[in-house]
């Protein structure tokens, strides 16, 4: 094995101090305060709640809504494959979501994707919040969007995507994502995972798992965790893809797992597999999370190579169709970032360009 598989290591001195905020910070604060700010976001493993704290230690008081009606996987696909089928019970929703907070000292409404909204969503939303600024974050691409993406954005005072691409062909603003508080705050624990994949499992990205699974050397330990929100879902990929049937089913889970429980795995973990989607070009979560860490990566995605944390001792780009990783890489330790670079990355940082 490359490195000692029972290997404890010290907390990261790249670790950036005093980013989050302190538990209950906001609570009291807000407890008789009325909405000053729509937040619309997805549940997506807890970053809608994350990113409410964090407005509510800045001052705000935040009502928080899903930006679809349901978040089963038959009503986010059909939100992506065909709106017009739940269109008049999406309206429905966002109709209930107006009247209930109509009246309301609206000064800033905030949407994260956009995925359940229509035009028609936005028209209204500004029409009963006509003094709010209607601010939207696209932490997708539009290749893998609702074909209306666009027309929505055009009715937002600001736009701001993760990915460079649309970024640059669409004139938006450019902002990456961002890694929570508990990513900065790692626990010491025993590494004994040298190669960490956690993620849901889609489009190509098994299939790139087992040729990195190939190219590595004897030893090492390859811990994968293979996230599938619904049992059919599986079904539907091992058809496409039958090597799903021979692998191991210790490896796939249909709950998603807690942030402390992936926090944990991190923990363990010296370096962390990232496969980003062949449509987007913008960082994922999993390569924030895991410099936020102190974890080095391995990631398929080209763009790293041009981002200001790159840097060749933490981060190897790798061709998703022929992977190849050195020997010297495995073998390297960490190099922590600067304070100032992970505060940017942070989700107080993020706030600061997507809010300011």
């Amino acid at each position: 094995m490359l490195g000692k598989p029972e290997q404890t290591v010290p907390a990261s001195a790249s670790q950036p101090q005093g980013f989050g905020i302190a538990a209950g910070q906001h609570d009291a604060a807000h407890i008789n305060e009325r909405p000053d700010l729509l937040l619309f976001c997805g549940g997506f493993f807890g970053y809608a709640a994350e990113i409410k704290r964090h407005l509510e230690a800045r001052g705000r008081c935040v009502a928080l809504f899903d930006d679809r009606p349901a978040s089963d996987s038959v009503t986010k696909a059909l939100i992506r494959i065909a709106p017009g089928a739940i269109r008049s019970r999406t309206e429905q929703y966002f109709d209930r979501i107006i009247a209930q907070m109509s009246g309301e000292p609206i000064r800033d409404v905030l949407v994260i994707k956009a995925e359940g909204f229509s035009p028609d969503t936005v028209t209204r939303l500004r029409a009963a919040f006509p003094l709010a600024r209607f601010t939207l974050y696209f932490w997708d691409s539009f290749g893998n969007m609702p074909s209306d993406s666009r027309e929505k954005a055009a009715l937002f005072d600001r736009v701001l995507t993760f990915d460079p691409r649309d970024a640059e062909r669409d004139q938006l603003i450019y902002r990456p994502l961002f890694f929570a508080d508990s990513y900065a705050k790692v626990p010491v624990q025993t590494q004994d995972i040298d190669l960490l994949f956690f993620g849901t499992i889609h489009d190509d990205r098994f299939r790139v798992l087992q040729k990195i699974s190939k190219s590595l050397p004897d030893g090492l330990t390859f811990r994968k965790i293979l996230y599938f929100p619904a049992k059919w879902l599986y079904a539907v990929h091992a058809f496409r893809d039958p090597g799903l049937l021979w692998a191991d089913k210790r490896d796939f889970i249909f709950f998603p797992k807690s942030r402390s429980e992936i926090v944990t795995l991190l923990a363990r973990s010296r370096i962390v597999i990232d496969i980003e989607r062949p449509v987007q070009r913008g960082y994922t979560m999993r390569t924030l999370e895991s410099l936020g860490a102190g974890r080095k990566v391995i990631t398929t995605n080209s763009e790293a190579k041009g981002a200001d944390f790159y840097n060749p001792a933490n981060i190897a780009v790798i061709d998703r169709n022929a992977p190849r990783i050195t020997e010297e890489f495995l073998a390297a330790p960490f190099e922590p970032l600067p304070a100032s670079m992970l505060y940017y990355y942070s989700l107080e940082g993020w706030l600061d360009d997507v809010l300011p």
